[in-house]
């Protein structure tokens, strides 16, 4: 009987330790300290504003600092020095960024860019054609690239037909366009409806190269490794924040609106496809197409390979990460 005792007592201890060190696991998982999160002012990112001003966040027991601003390329800088544990980019930026920052993964798609993308001209270009020998700005984010070459491509003029101009920031670049300092500019909502109307034209968009523009949001591997259960809450709560949007799309549009610095009509769905957890699911299934953005990110690489923006190999199951959106239903 004595033995019997024993063993019962030395279970006891083991459960009792399991125990402990299943809450420490837990509060290892978790952390009073906010997850950062890099947002610009594209629409598709604003499911992180409205997720904050619904309180999706609380609800889901995560603390997320949303860092909002209209200087997409300073964020983008910061996050490759290692600021930030996560970033709204175009699905092509954060496979540039990744060459400065190889810790980057991506997580889950936000959208699916159609005219809210576009290479915006003065009075004097009437068709694509028209740029041979024009000067032409490329927005911050680091994926236009790949949009104006496909573009010029389409007109048979190449990257060497018109002449690449620099710029600071896209509000600068709009400017630029106005005064004719340039004479095109490809760039994003809500820089396409300010240049139009400073009078510019629209001359290319997304929907003539549908699925090529995905949006996404990129990690640190690290946070993903020490924070996921906070990860998971960030995407739990984005994705309802997603189908709130979908269902109120004009009480949606005014509580963001009302958060940052955008009027409601800048932040209307028009021009992108918001996508919900269920077409994520259906995005990271590997396919030889648009509908999968192994197909999308494998462009991507190719193009900044040959053209020098990628200087190292870059295995794209190590960048691509569903393990979050996986977990839930």
């Amino acid at each position: 009987m004595r033995r019997i005792y024993r063993v019962l007592f030395f279970v006891l201890i083991f459960l009792l330790l399991f125990s402990v060190a299943a809450c420490q696991n837990s509060d290892a998982a978790r952390s009073d300290e906010p997850l950062e999160i890099a947002v610009d002012n594209w629409p598709g990112f604003m499911p992180a504003i409205l997720a904050n001003e619904l309180g999706y966040f609380d609800d889901a027991g995560v603390n997320v600092d949303v860092i909002y601003s209209e200087n997409a390329r300073q964020q983008r800088l910061e996050f490759e020095g290692g600021a930030y544990d996560g970033i709204t980019l175009s699905l092509g930026s954060l496979i540039a960024v990744s060459n400065k920052a190889p810790d980057t993964r991506v997580i889950f798609l936000t959208d699916i860019s159609t005219t809210g993308d576009a290479v915006v001209a003065g009075p004097d270009i009437e068709t694509i054609a028209d740029l041979k020998g024009k000067r032409i700005v490329l927005g911050s984010a680091g994926y236009g690239e790949v949009v104006v070459s496909v573009m010029l491509a389409e007109a048979g003029l190449t990257r060497d037909d018109v002449i690449w101009v620099a710029m600071q920031d896209e509000n600068e670049a709009v400017q630029m366009l106005q005064d004719g300092r340039v004479d095109a500019f490809q760039t994003w909502e809500p820089y396409v409806s300010r240049a139009v109307d400073n009078g510019a034209k629209v001359i290319f968009t997304g929907a003539d190269v549908p699925g090529l523009i995905p949006d996404a949001i990129g990690f640190h591997e690290a946070t993903l490794r020490e924070r996921p259960a906070d990860v998971l809450a960030f995407t739990e709560a984005w994705f309802r924040a997603v189908d709130y949007w979908l269902a109120n799309p004009d009480d949606a549009a005014r509580l963001i609106s009302n958060a940052v610095t955008l009027s409601e009509e800048e932040v209307s769905l028009d021009g992108l496809e918001l996508l919900t957890l269920e077409e994520n699911h259906d995005f990271f299934v590997q396919r030889d197409d648009f509908s999968s953005v192994y197909h999308a990110a494998a462009i991507y690489i190719d193009f900044f390979s040959k053209n020098g923006v990628i200087d190292r190999p870059l295995d794209i199951n190590e960048l691509l990460d569903d393990s979050f959106i996986t977990q839930l239903p």
